[in-house]
This record gives structure tokens, sequence and C-alpha cells, in this order.
């Protein structure tokens, strides 16, 4: 049974998708398409909301797209055909007539087009499978994009496809050259692979490693030509020269990266096509190795691999995998996005295009990795997984906790055992003698790939700590493994300690200095109540451990302090709950979205009738909102998507959800800008305020507290 309430948790937090086969082009306008998201670094979008250019004019651009007006955000992806020796462009700027896009589909794991080139339609489908409980695959950081076409007239017609990359990928400054590795053919397979000339390891530049290789791969055979150098493009997309002659410039190295511009690139000429339904099949990824640095306050530091790196020994080992797997990884991809289509649709059919959108984005923010022995083996039992921050509302911290706890319902249903590798290297890096802060650390540092323990006093206290013991115990729930809550006990008892003595009292905790950020009152209401339900998921897991006197305190604890609090926080007129309980704050009202963790642990510490009149207040505000409910009534133009779904979930109410996930849904499809979802927006106007790209999609269903 509690696992089926688990089960269910997914469509929470991947918060924003698109139903199996729902043509965006013809019906809503996304701000960003997803095409290669698959980990930090391979990490994708295409602009497609106010003002975007067509699909084929621009290059795909890294996960922020900085600004519109900003450099080296373009990542070289070109994709063209030529049908019948006439040349058509598909993605990107460059050579060949532009193609008519006719629609693009996308679901949790794939973002289909569809172009019609002359006689014939063509269809490109980026891929980027999700496996989150096989850790090999899950860790692989490898897309597909595949090529079908069909002819519309029904006669053959021949049909050429020509794709390539540059080093965009892997350097993030032009004036730096690149390099290529010497036999792209090997074996039954082509392999192109752009290099750092100077590799510098764990540094990023314009959100690229420069410490990684580029690579776009197919399966060798006849047809296929390879070549890399300055006229590539051009060569392989005009019919009149001669074909790509597999060879490799030599000169590469001796200019800047953007004087000429070099590209990967390979065509298959696929003859003569009448309905070609066997996908042309490449693959594309960024590969590093070691991936993570792990700094801990002994002054130990880790070089950490990915996970997929224990099973394979070298570039064609990874790709040659990863291309035989497409049937397979095809089967679960489209598996996935059945089950989470269906079941949102169950829901709305507003919930199901929401939960499409940002599936990729929430898994793509993360790197599962492991250590070595002493003898270079790997060891496979020391799991651990760091999170970037990609959009910084946490701080952009690594594994920054605000921004975990908000996203972990998405690991509790695809896989809970991540949240627990989440979790570990936080619980690691903060049980040693030398973190002397009473309460849990925000992160892992601000430098990713660089995950760094630190010690530092900070002014959310009661919320991260809060956080984590809500998380332990919810990993505890969904696994039964009690492993890191026994081994970690007296740490996390330290951050119970700290709750039962501040929770009542939260003072200027939280409080944010930028209107823009939120709430900026003291003696904030969702703060205690998170601090309330981190000592009664405390008294749960002290009683796992067999710690019962614990478990008697924070219990104690936890049921004094929810009746003073329910003192403290309704209304005067008994309307509604208040956003803080300050003497100057009687009139506040807003989302109390922490009710959620109440109802997510199953703990019952609120009364019902605390629920029912946060609901009728939620009804009150519907009729007036936009585009959502602002946080905080003292500052009306700043909402969260997550946040209001948590709440929209903790009501028990089907119309609240309904109307809650209407009211995202439109701030979704009316795009004010042309990047990946940001959860902080102006709920007056519907424009993006911060967090580009964040992991956190609260997207949660009352149904997953029942059955």
């Amino acid at each position: 049974m509690r696992r089926n309430v688990l089960t269910k948790l997914l469509l929470t937090s991947l918060s924003f998708l698109v139903p199996l086969l729902h043509t965006f082009a013809q019906q809503l306008v996304a701000p960003a398409w997803p095409l290669a998201v698959k980990n930090p670094f391979v990490n994708a979008w295409f602009r497609a909301g106010a003002g975007a250019l067509p699909f084929n004019e621009v290059f795909p651009e890294v996960w922020n797209l900085l600004e519109s007006t900003a450099t080296d955000s373009s990542l070289g992806w070109f994709c063209g055909v030529l049908v019948d020796g006439q040349s058509y462009r598909l993605q990107g700027g460059g050579p060949g007539t532009a193609s008519t896009q006719v629609s693009v589909q996308i679901t949790p794991t794939q973002t289909s087009v569809l172009h019609q080139v002359g006689p014939l339609e063509v269809t490109m489908n980026f891929v980027s499978p999700i496996a989150a409980t096989d850790l090999t695959r899950q860790s692989l950081p490898f897309v597909y994009l595949t090529f079908t076409a069909s002819s519309m007239d029904g006669a053959p017609h021949s049909l050429q496809v020509y794709t390539d990359i540059s080093a965009e990928w892997i350097i993030g400054d032009n004036s730096i050259p690149a390099d290529t590795a010497d036999e792209p053919a090997q074996n039954n397979f082509v392999i192109l692979q752009a290099l750092q000339q100077t590799a510098m390891p764990f540094v990023v530049i314009n959100e690229r490693a420069q410490d990684a290789s580029a690579i776009l791969a197919t399966a060798n055979g006849n047809g296929v030509r390879y070549g890399v150098g300055s006229d590539v493009r051009a060569r392989g997309m005009n019919a009149t020269t001669p074909a790509l002659s597999n060879t490799v410039e030599s000169d590469i190295t001796s200019h800047a990266l953007d004087n000429p511009w070099d590209t990967w690139g390979f065509t298959v000429d696929l003859r003569n096509i009448t309905d070609m339904t066997t996908p042309f099949v490449t693959a594309i990824g960024v590969i590093r190795d070691p991936s993570i640095q792990f700094a801990q306050l002994s002054g130990n530091v880790e070089n950490r691999s990915s996970y997929y790196q224990m099973n394979f020994s070298t570039p064609l080992d990874i790709v040659s995998f990863f291309l035989n797997d497409f049937d397979n990884s095809m089967n679960m991809s489209t598996q996935l996005d059945t089950q989470v289509i269906n079941d949102a649709t169950n829901i709305s059919q507003s919930y199901a295009d929401l939960l499409s959108l940002v599936a990729r984005q929430a898994m793509g923010a993360i790197e599962i990795t492991l250590s070595k022995n002493s003898d270079g083996s790997f060891n496979s039992s020391d799991v651990m997984a760091f999170m970037r921050d990609m959009g910084d509302i946490g701080g952009g911290y690594i594994n920054a906790v605000d921004v975990l706890y908000a996203a972990f319902p998405v690991y509790l249903h695809l896989n809970p055992d991540l949240g627990g590798h989440l979790l570990r290297p936080l619980l690691v890096a903060q049980d040693n003698s030398k973190y002397s802060q009473p309460y849990a650390t925000r992160g892992l540092g601000q430098n990713f790939p660089n995950a760094t323990a630190e010690n530092v006093a900070h002014n959310f206290g009661i919320e991260e700590s809060g956080n984590m013991i809500i998380m332990l115990l919810a990993h505890l729930q969904a696994t039964g493994d009690g492993s890191l809550v026994k081994q970690h006990y007296s740490l996390i008892k330290g951050w119970a300690d700290y709750l039962v003595q501040f929770s009542m009292n939260p003072g200027f905790q939280c409080v944010q200095t930028s209107p823009s950020d939120g709430i900026s009152s003291v003696n904030q209401t969702n703060l205690a109540l998170k601090g309330i339900i981190g000592l009664g998921a405390m008294a749960k897991i002290s009683d796992f451990v067999g710690n019962g006197d614990d478990a008697s305190l924070y219990n104690n604890a936890a049921s004094s302090y929810i009746d003073s609090w329910k003192t403290l926080s309704i209304s005067s007129d008994k309307t509604h709950l208040l956003t803080s309980f300050a003497p100057d704050s009687s009139e506040s009202a807003g989302l109390i979205y922490n009710l959620y963790a109440d109802k997510l642990l199953q703990l019952g510490l609120v009364p019902q009738s605390v629920y029912d009149l946060q609901t009728s207040y939620y009804h009150s505000q519907i009729p007036s909102s936009k585009f959502g409910i602002p946080l905080d009534s003292s500052n009306p133009t700043v909402a969260r998507a997550d946040w209001m779904m948590f709440a929209a979930a903790a009501s028990g109410d089907d119309n609240i959800l309904s109307s809650m996930i209407s009211l995202v849904h439109s701030y979704t499809f009316t795009p004010s800008t042309n990047v990946p979802l940001s959860p902080l927006y102006d709920p007056t106007t519907g424009n993006s305020v911060s967090g580009i790209n964040r992991s956190v999609r609260g997207i949660i269903s009352p149904r997953s507290f029942t059955n």
C-alpha cells in the first residue's frame, strides 16, 4: 500500500509535461523544447517561446540559454537532408532550403519534430532515455536523434541525411582551439570525437565542462561517409560536390574554435524511400572522467566517476553499447511515456500537458557516481548522486537541500533509491567532527562539478534541517532501507534538537531581502510548520532505530508545538492561515505549502480543520488569479509553481487541484520568454522571475494520499 502511494508521486514533482502525441505547434506554445537533456553538460534546448526564430534557422543552446543578446550560448548541431538531389535544412542555420515544419510532439522522454521537405515528410525524434532504476543506463551521458521518412505522393524518392556537431559542446570560449580523434571509423561504428586541446579538470566555462569530449556516432555501413573540418557541412549538404571523403583535416588544432568553424559530421545515403519505418539512429553525448570532485572537511579530496564508467573501458565500448541498446531504450522510454501520460490524464488534460515538458529537466540535473578502491577498481557499493541547482534559486549549491526537497517526489516515484544516493553525500559531508553548525548545511558548494563540504553559518537552519529529516523519513518509508538514518543518527538527532529549540520562534530565518525572492516577513508560518513536521518525522526515525526515549521526546514536542502553531497561525477572522505570526502580520495570507509534508509522510499532525480552512482560502483567491496565487499576499508579484502545487495537493480538494493546475498551465503555455521553465514567476503577468531549468518540479496530486 505504501509503495502504491509513492508510485503516484512522480506525477507530483515531474511538474510540467505534455501528452503522448500532443501537437504543440498547433495547440500550445512551450517556452523551450528539450532536445538533448541527460545531465548538466548534456543539456541542449531550442528556444520556442516568445519571439522565437524557426527551428530550422537557429542552433540549439545550452540549458540556461543566457540572454537573447549573449554570445557563446549556441551549441553547433546541424541537421539537413537531400531529397532527389535538393538540399533542405531541418535544424540550425546553414546551407539548404528551409524545411516546412509541420508539428512538434513532446512526451516525458521524447521530442519529435515533423518536417515537410519536397515530396517527403521527415521526422526527427530526440530521445533522452529515462531509466532511473538502471544506474548504468541512467548515467550514460548520451541521447538519440533518429530520422524516419515517408513519401507524400506514394512514389519513391532518394534521401540522404546529413548531421554534424561543433566543439561548442565542450568548449565555452570560442578563442580556444579544439582537437579531434584520429580514427573516426572503428569496426561497426563511426565515432566522431571533438576533444579539448588542453583539458582543464573540473573547470566550467559558459556551462561547458572543459575536461570533456563530445561524440557524434552512428552505425557504420554502406552509404555512411564522414568528415571533420571547415567545409564538411557545405560538402555534406551539396549534391553537386563529391561526397564526404572519410577524412580529418590536419589544421583543426592551429586556430581558434570560430576561425574557421570546424564541424564533425557524416552523411548516410538511404537511397529510395517510400515508407521508412526503421529509423536511422545517431548518438550524441559528452563524456568526462572523473565527473565529480568531492572535497570533505577532513581535507580528503575524492575524484568520482560516473556510474556507467564501471562497465566500459573506451569510447567505442560506450557508444557501441548505447547504439546497440536503441530498441531496448525506445521500449523503456515509450512505456514510461505511456504510464506518465495515462496517469496524468486521469487527473486532467492540463496536467498531462504540464507533465511532459520537464521530466527530462528533473532527471537531467543529476550525476550518479562511484568512487574507486586503492587498486583503481570501482567500489560498486559507494554510490553517490550529485544534483546541480540549474536555476540557482537554491543559491547555486550542489545538492541544494531546498531544491532537493522540492524535487524529491520525482525520485521517490522513479526510483526511491535515487533519493538516498542524493542524500548520502550531504550526510557524509556533515558527519565530521569539523562540522560545527547545529543545523543542516545548504548544500555542497556552489561550483559544480566541485562538490565541497562547507562548515558555514547561514540563515536557513530550520528550513534545511526540517527538509533533511523529512526527506530521510520519506526515503526510509519508500525503501525500507534504514542504513542512512542508522549510520548518521547522531547527526540527524542534532538537527532535531535544533528544531526543538527554534521551530516555534523562527525570527528572521529565511527572510528574503529582495522583493522578487518571495516572503520577507519574520516568524513565517510555513517555516515553523516545517520544523514541527521535521520533529514528527524524527519521532518516526527514532522509533525505527529502536530509540523509544527520543521518539517520545520528539513526538511530544511536535504534538505540543502544532497546538501552539494552530493558535498563532489562524487569522483573527478565522478565514485563513497567516503567512507570518509576527504582530504586524495579522492580515497576511498566502500559500501554506509545507502542509504537503504532513500528507506525504502520513503523520497526521495537522488537524483536518486546518486543511479545510486553508482550502476555503484558496477557493476565494482562484477567481481573481490570472496565473497563480502569490506566496504572500503582501507581495502579489511573486508566485512559485512548485509550492503552489504542493499547496494544492495538501488541500485534498479536486477542484483546487484542477484550478491550480490550470493556473500553472496558463503560465507555462503563455510564455513571456523562450527558456526552460522557471518555477518562480509573477502571477499577475506570467513573466518568469528566476530559476531557469530548475529541477524542482512539485506538481502533486491529492490522489497520492489515497488507496
